[in-house]
């Protein structure tokens, strides 16, 4: 028991400073996605000043009317404008999902795995293809552990982060 508590600390310290490396990778301030060419032309034509313009910075979810036009529906990024918001909504889930085990040591709060199951199923509709599986068998996951926290220090839990955790490395740097 002492053993498996002993690894189940240093696979999460492991994941963490993962996950601490793929979140400051996607803090490198890059250009904001541009508007799409209708919305520019029509920004253009447009007598009104621009400060009667409704606010064009792009919101930290992408709302259904973005996710219908961006550049994002579905392709290379998910339903993400950009490979950078990919990275970010993916590395603050998988954190998210990743101190699981540590709640499980401090007593486990079932909000938590809550919050994990929320985020991971709202998260699963946005990624790229190529990760859509992952967070399907990871959300099934913490639906069937229930309010066991036990069950996140599990090798089979890591087994079914390693995916998400391969993209992320291969991707978010």
């Amino acid at each position: 028991m002492r053993r498996s508590l002993e690894t189940a600390k240093s696979t999460l310290a492991g994941i963490l400073v993962a996950a601490a490396m793929a979140l400051g990778a996607c803090a490198i301030p890059l250009p904001l996605p541009q508007g799409t060419p209708a919305a520019a032309e029509s920004a253009a034509s447009s007598p009104a000043p621009a400060a009667d313009l409704p606010s064009a910075a792009p919101s930290a979810v992408p709302s259904a009317e973005a996710s219908a036009t961006g550049p994002g529906v579905d392709g290379n990024y998910g339903q993400f404008s950009s490979l950078s918001e990919a990275c970010l909504a993916v590395s603050a889930t998988m954190l998210s999902v990743t101190l699981l085990p540590l709640a499980a040591l401090a007593g486990g709060n079932p909000d938590d795995l809550q919050k994990a199951r929320q985020e991971l199923s709202q998260l699963e509709d946005k990624v790229p293809g190529e990760l859509k599986p992952a967070f399907e068998k990871l959300r099934d996951y913490t639906e069937s552990a229930g309010s066991d926290f036990s069950k996140f220090g599990e090798p089979e839990f890591e087994e079914l982060l390693k995916p998400i955790e391969h993209w992320m490395d291969k991707n978010c740097k």
